[in-house]
This record gives C-alpha cells, structure tokens and sequence, in this order.
C-alpha cells in the first residue's frame, strides 16, 4: 500500500465528467437535506429567493443562488439559536444534537467565538480528507508526525491528530500552544520525519532551533512538511526559506478545514497552486465577484471569492458559503500530471489593500521582504493607521533588518526595499527598519498587519 500514489484512488483519479455526474446526484439530496432541516436558517433563504429545491435543476440554477452563509450570519445564527435553543451551534444545525460528537470553534480574537459541529459520519469524511493529503505529501503508516497546530478547539487540532492515528501514522500532539521551546524538546525526542503545522511555526523553528536545541533545523530530519492556515507555502521567498531551513525538505500547501474539504500542492519544483483532491464531497473553488456576489465563470485563470457548498455534511453544512478568500483557478493540466482542478490563495478579500488605486495583498508584500534574506528576518508589519481597504500612499511597513547589519547597511537596505516594492507591486512604500526579533513571533498563524487605529469607532461607523 505504501507504494501506491493515492490513498483512495477510486475516488482521486475519476474525470471531471465523473465528478460533475456525483457531485449533481449528492447536491440535489443535500439541498432537500438543508430545506428539511434548517427551518429558521436555510429555509427562509429559500423562500426569500422563490425557489424550491425542485426548482434547482442544473448546476447553473444552484450558481444563481444567492449566498446563504458567511462569518457575519454565522454570528447572528449563533445568537438566534442561544435564544431558542439554548446553544450556540446556529440555526443552521440540520442534524440533532444528540448526533453532533465534535465541535471546534474559531479564536474568537475579534469577538465570540464561531462554533463548527460534527456527527460521526461528518468526521469520518474528515478523516479521509487528511488521510488523502498527507498520503500525497508522502506521509505513510508508522510514520512520526510532529503536530504543530493549535491543539485547543483548533479544526487542525484535534481532528488532524486523529486523522493521522486514523491513516497509522503516529502524531506527536505537541500543539502551538505549548510553545517553541516545548515544541522543539519533542522534535528532539521523538525524531519525527514530517511536521505539520503554520508556516510562521516553520519559520520560527528555523530561527530558535539553533538557540535552543544547539543546532540547526535542519538536523531535526524532518523530511516533510504539510503547512496551512496562512500563506507562505506558496509565496516563492518564502517556500525557499522553509525548505533550505530544514536541509531541502519538502514543502507541501494545504487549505484543509472542515466539511469535507481537501486541497493540497504537488512536488513541482514551482509551486502550482493546490489541487482539489475532495471534489466528491464538497465544492471549494466555486467563485463569485466579491462586491456584486454574482457567479463567475469558472475557467481557467479565473479569480474571485471562494464560495463553499458541501454535499455530505450532516451537522451545520455550508451551502453557497462565501468564505472570504479571495482564490485563482486553474482547469488546464497540471505539469505534475495529476487530475481535477487546481487553485491558489491569494489573500483574504477583506486583508485587499487599495494603494491609490493599486491592489496590494500584504503576503506579496512579505514574498518581497524575504526575497532579502539574511538581510532582513521576513518578519514584517504592514502598519494602518487607518480602516481599509483604502490607503493613502505611503503605505507604513516595519521590517526587521537582519543580525550584524550596521547602520550604513541598514539605510542602504531601506532604500533598496523602496525601490522593489515600488517596480514589483508598484506601490510607494514608507520603510521602518526594527531591530531583529522586536516583531513578535506567533506558533499559529502569523501576523502581516498592525493597525493603530480603533476599531470599534470603525464598526460603529
């Protein structure tokens, strides 16, 4: 079995023709599913919008539906359900509570949390999600893997350490929060060949590995690495400093999460954005116009704003969930020549800065600050000082210069940032050289924005 390409793949070499044909036959039952089940969430939607779900009669008809969820309605769902029913789990719960067996949540860093259900159907699916992504990533039974997320209500914590005992591998649940210094005293230990976590913890492993175990990274053996939950793997600076850092590991993207989603990247040489390695069981690469919410042709090279659908959730599904990122497709053929469609993340639709009329994304902002490594850390801060999108140029970045730099290579250093920030990205740029390590450093997802004004004049305005 360890020899074989594909953990299932039955299910991973099918055509598109064959995808589209399950992937019809499972939504017409999930949209008679949610309609049943969702009496105060889905259903009024469905009215609202004068369809039944008989009146869905192509793929085409299901694009003109409006979008049903997002992070604000989640929110406002939640505190419905608090009041009716007594949990937090929103009105669009479909299955009964006494079948949901999981819950994560997200950080709830601006606010109360959002919670996330699941039967055991529902995890099973999720398992086999991951099984087929770390299987692509090279990952096989008996092998040891470092866990490196946020284990605490983290949809890559506790599933993911599953997922992995699942497949027979063998995770070391060290978790993000225990911190660096923990998290290394168990790489140290147990000798794991794969680590699974953020880029930013790939990152700060490269910089205190060898302040706290005595040696570099890359004489960990760690061989794999499968990162998500924040750009970098597939920002080229930055892909190259992770796998030098770890002695020409190899560097694998992943944008998994819950419902049945599975999207990981190839072993290209360039990276080639992420194939959609799920299809079967949920939609990831459905794009709308962020502003307008209406569809977008989906061919290749086109971008827009993610929109997910599951087909085999029974929990709380998502159904025309527009999710925030703002993803380019790619239909043609991948040069590793493995099938289905592919995508790439290139920001979040609400991090999308607009320079006096120029699209920044702050990770092509950070691709550029590590492209000066060891001169700079990679560590940066995008500094507002005021709501966006809209900002009036200069736009404030803090960069961390590198260790020994003296003060005429650190002024040489700005000048130079300046003028390649303003021919790659076309923006003009006002640089504040930091010292090394003043940035702080994060185990989870990292930080590529400061913004010094107060946000809760903003959301009362």
């Amino acid at each position: 079995m360890s020899e074989q390409l594909f953990w299932n793949a039955e299910m991973e070499t099918k055509s598109m023709d064959e995808i589209h044909d399950i992937q019809w036959q499972k939504l017409q039952k999930q949209i008679k599913y949610i309609y049943q089940n969702s009496p105060d969430f889905y259903r009024p939607q469905f009215v609202s919008a004068g369809v039944r779900p008989e009146d869905i009669e192509s793929f085409e008809d299901f694009r003109k539906l409006p979008i049903m969820r997002n992070k604000e309605m989640d929110r406002a769902a939640q505190l419905e359900s608090m009041d009716r029913y007594g949990h937090s789990y929103g009105t669009y719960l479909c299955a009964p509570l006494n079948d949901v067996i999981h819950i994560y949540s997200t950080s709830g860093t601006s606010g109360e949390p959002s919670f996330y259900t699941f039967t055991e159907q529902d995890m099973k699916i999720n398992d086999e999600c991951w099984a087929r992504t770390f299987w692509r990533a090279g990952i096989r039974p008996g092998d040891t893997v470092l866990h490196g997320f946020g284990l605490s209500m983290w949809s890559a914590g506790v599933p993911i350490v599953r997922a992995l005992a699942s497949m027979g591998a063998r995770p070391i649940a060290a978790g993000a929060e225990g911190g660096i210094e923990r998290m290394l005293m168990f790489a140290h230990l147990t000798k794991p060949t794969a680590l699974v976590g953020t880029p930013s913890l790939a990152e700060y492993i490269i910089e205190k590995c060898p302040k706290i175990l005595g040696y570099p990274a890359s004489g960990l053996g760690i061989k794999t690495l499968v990162v998500a939950g924040a750009p970098g793997a597939g920002l080229p600076e930055v892909r190259h400093r992770i796998t030098e850092g770890f002695g020409g590991a190899k560097l694998f993207d992943s944008s998994q999460g819950a419902w049945g989603l599975g999207n990981v990247s190839c072993d290209s040489n360039e990276y080639q954005g992420m194939h959609v390695i799920s299809p079967e069981h949920c939609i990831w690469t459905d794009l709308v116009d962020p502003n307008s919410k209406e569809p977008i042709v989906l061919e290749d090279g086109a971008i827009g704003e993610g929109v997910i659908t599951a087909f085999d959730h029974q929990a709380g599904p998502p159904f025309r969930y527009a999710f925030g990122d703002t993803l380019q497709l790619f239909t043609a053929p991948c040069s590793c020549g493995t099938p289905g469609w592919r995508f790439k993340i290139l920001g979040r639709v609400d991090d999308l800065l607009n320079v006096k009329g120029i699209k920044v994304y702050p990770a092509a902002v950070r691709n550029v600050i590590n492209s000066f490594a060891p001169r700079t850390t990679g560590e940066m801060r995008i500094v507002l000082d005021s709501p966006p999108p809209a900002v009036n140029p200069p736009l404030r970045i803090k960069v961390e210069y590198g260790v020994g730099l003296i003060d005429t290579e650190i002024e040489a250093l700005c000048k130079e940032l300046v003028v390649k920030l303003k021919n790659r990205l076309r923006f003009t740029a006002e640089i504040e050289m930091v010292k090394p390590e003043s940035l702080e450093r994060s185990t989870l997802k990292g930080k590529l924005i400061e913004k010094t004004f107060d946000e809760t004049i903003q959301k009362e305005d």
